[in-house]
């Protein structure tokens, strides 16, 4: 049941929840390519200045992977839409953030971080502040676990107990959503057990009550081992 588990829904499920890859439209090379990027487009280039080979997407065309032939490749970007174009190192968001505003064109070594070169995943946010949160990918009805704070990273999707996170989730989670009706109790062992020491004192259980989302603070952080969902804390 443990491998049952971890093959089940850390794999298929987050593939169906967090979405598939966006469909691109194909942009002609050339050094003129700036002049390619319609309106209502965010457009990569793998060459300074909008020269290069080049890939659009539309502003709701969110994707947390790319293929071979477009990761780490791109060198410069046209945002040309009204929303901010969010560029991550990592893939599913992951890794450090370039926030390009809306009308940005130029190289991503203009960028308050360079990424030339690294850029592995995008989406687009009303706001800058959009750029630095990935929660939103969790489904209604589900909990989800994520391997970097604040939503971003790696992340997987579950609506059950889990008493064994496996080798790919064990001591990894650095933040929560819990998007479920019951509270959920996470252990730094497996089997729901063992403690916590913080302030001088014991700590069973860390809990996420229902509705709430949140960075794992330390000493919790990155020590997870197993969960539980109940439906009063005095349960954990």
């Amino acid at each position: 049941m443990k491998q049952k588990w971890i093959r089940g829904v850390m794999t298929a499920v987050l593939l169906a929840g967090f979405g598939a890859l966006a469909t691109y439209r194909a942009l002609p090379a050339g050094a003129e390519s700036w002049q390619d990027c319609a309106t209502g487009q965010f457009c990569l280039y793998d060459a300074a200045g909008g020269a290069g080979s080049s890939w659009a997407g539309g502003p709701t065309e969110n994707t947390q992977t790319y293929p071979a032939d477009r990761d780490d490749k791109a060198v410069s970007a046209w945002n040309n839409t009204d929303r901010w174009a969010c560029v991550y190192e990592g893939a599913s968001y992951g890794g450090a953030v370039q926030a390009l505003r809306p009308g940005f064109r130029g190289d991503l070594a203009a960028a308050s971080v360079d990424l030339t070169g690294k850029v592995s995943s995008h989406k687009a946010v009303k706001s800058k502040a959009g750029c630095w949160t990935g929660f939103e990918r969790c489904p209604d009805g589900k909990l989800c676990l994520f391997q970097e704070p604040s939503g971003r990273g790696a992340g997987t999707v579950s609506t059950a107990d889990n008493p064994d996170y496996g080798a790919a989730w064990d001591n990894r989670v650095l933040s929560v959503w819990n998007r479920t009706g019951r509270h959920v109790c996470f252990y730094r062992a497996p089997g729901w057990t063992s403690t916590w020491t913080a302030d001088g004192r014991d700590f069973k259980a860390y809990v996420v009550l229902k509705g709430r989302s949140t960075t794992v603070p330390a000493p919790y952080a990155g020590t997870f081992s197993s969960h539980r969902l109940v439906a009063g804390t005095s349960e954990c």
